[in-house]
């Protein structure tokens, strides 16, 4: 019963608090969806969903950790089991990319339940309902990329008796998902109503993501392809957007810049973003993400995303060296080593904006799927656009030059690689292994430093072990499940 409990919790932590769960009979949570009485109730419960999409972002380390390109983090503790191939049900991450985006399922969908109860204006009435299933689509896409056939659920649990529900099938998952995130497009507005929350362009984005996913591993749905280079296209001319021109200024910003589509915002000291303290192996045992050798000598000669990108040790004007070794510069502030911050104080502080998607992405979609329906000829002027940015000196024919006059397999080879080089730490990894079966490159790039070789069970993740308590659902059957 403490079980279902915390539980219970999760799904109804914004409406309702854990102290009126914890009675001895709970019946119902109904009173949150008649809650809604007002335009700006509504207003205030879809601005709590973003916790949980900036708390979604925060956890797409964990994804980055079982990258090719990631070397062994400082850190053994669950982490270091990751990357070694080695994951339990129990582990927080497990655990907290199963409850974060069923968090905002849950919520989004009392949002929609209590758009039955009240009249308001049409078009407010559905850009509510548009806001809400755009989040809610985003939330399922994470879990049916990580965890399979996972429960779907339209419905708010209000009651114990909801609680268990079993699995659908990932085509049911993403048939949703496609619809939600259609009408979401045909209804949110064309500008956020503030930096973070989701318009027409970010819709059209997930689309474009969502259709290149379906085209690969494991619905292998190639017609897609067509659709995601469509949608890409589309951010592309829509003349909102524009790529930077270094590399460097997409990161280490506190808002948008005119390569955004979507961020997800903190607001320090009350809620920071960790991923400095994630990157920076000052030997605290707290950075998770790091770069091989094998991936820092991958990139092209004058690679501003690697002179840039990837730094190799940091002494501070005291003359104290506080790294030792190479490092991701994507999220750090070096202004924490001069200061000698602990990384408690660097993640209550650092306020820089987390990527969700952008411009840069939209030109590699567009690449990889025309690629994949036609071959390289009209696929070239994406990936090179995105190459063409990269460049330290545009004026040396030998800084990472066009591509060009390659077969239809070494550009395909070629776009995983730009997405590498231009997407680390964004969250893409494990997923691009997934959908392109690429696992092989982690076992090659590891070795017998895998305590489990690389294995068809690395096409999902464990179902955390409260869901399997919780739930009527076995494990994922890769893992021993039915």
């Amino acid at each position: 019963m403490k079980n279902l409990i915390i539980l219970l919790c999760v799904f109804s932590l914004f409406f309702t608090a854990c102290s009126d769960i914890l009675e001895e009979e709970p019946k119902t949570f109904i009173s949150s969806v008649n809650f809604y009485k007002s335009e700006a109730d509504f207003n205030a419960a879809l601005m709590g969903l973003y916790v949980d999409v900036r708390n979604i972002g925060l956890q797409k380390n964990l994804q980055e950790v079982f990258a090719d390109y990631s070397d062994l983090p400082e850190s053994a503790e669950q982490t270091g089991d990751i990357w070694q191939n080695n994951p339990s049900a129990n582990f927080w991450p497990i655990r907290q990319n199963w409850s974060f985006p069923y968090a905002i399922i849950n919520n989004a969908n009392l949002i929609l339940a209590g758009l039955e109860n009240i009249e308001l204006e049409a078009a407010v009435e559905a850009g509510i309902e548009a806001e809400a299933k755009c989040l809610r689509a985003y939330a399922y896409f994470q879990l049916v990329q990580l965890y399979g056939d996972i429960p779907l659920r339209t419905e708010p649990v209000r009651s114990l008796d909801e609680i268990q529900k079993e699995k659908s099938s990932q085509n049911d998952i993403y048939d949703l998902i496609i619809n939600d995130l259609i009408f979401a497009e045909s209804n949110l507005p064309d500008d956020a109503v503030d930096e973070g929350r989701v318009y027409k362009s970010a819709a059209t984005g997930l689309l474009a993501k969502v259709y290149l996913t379906t085209a690969g591993y494991p619905l292998n749905i190639t017609a897609n392809y067509s659709l995601a280079k469509t949608k890409a296209v589309e951010v592309i001319t829509s003349d909102k957007f524009q790529l930077l021109g270094d590399y460097a200024q997409v990161f280490h910003n506190n808002r948008y810049t005119s390569e955004t589509i979507w961020e997800a915002l903190v607001s320090p000291p009350n809620v920071g973003n960790p991923l400095h303290q994630n990157t920076a192996p000052t030997g605290n045992q707290t950075a998770t993400m790091l770069p091989t050798e094998a991936f820092i000598n991958s990139f092209a000669i004058g690679d501003r995303r690697m002179e840039w990108g990837i730094k190799d040790g940091y002494t501070n004007a005291k003359g104290n060296e506080i790294v030792s070794r190479t490092y991701y510069n994507k999220f750090i502030d070096e202004q924490f080593f001069e200061d000698e911050l602990s990384p408690a104080e660097t993640s209550s502080t650092l306020d820089y904006t987390i990527p969700i998607l952008r411009l840069a992405e939209m030109y590699l979609i567009a690449a990889e799927a025309e690629n994949e329906m036609n071959g390289p000829a009209a696929a070239y002027e994406y990936i090179n656009k995105v190459r063409e940015r990269a460049r330290i000196d545009n004026a040396d024919p030998l800084n990472v030059p066009d591509l060009s006059g390659l077969s239809q397999e070494d550009f395909r080879d070629a776009v995983l690689m730009e997405r590498k080089w231009e997407l680390h730490l964004e969250g893409s990894a494990w997923f691009d292994l997934k959908r392109t079966q690429s696992f092989d490159l982690v076992q090659a790039a590891r070795g017998s430093e895998l305590v489990v070789p690389i294995g068809p069970y690395n096409n999902t993740w464990l179902i955390p072990d409260f869901e399997i308590s919780n739930n009527n659902i076995d494990q994922n059957p890769s893992y021993g499940g039915n």
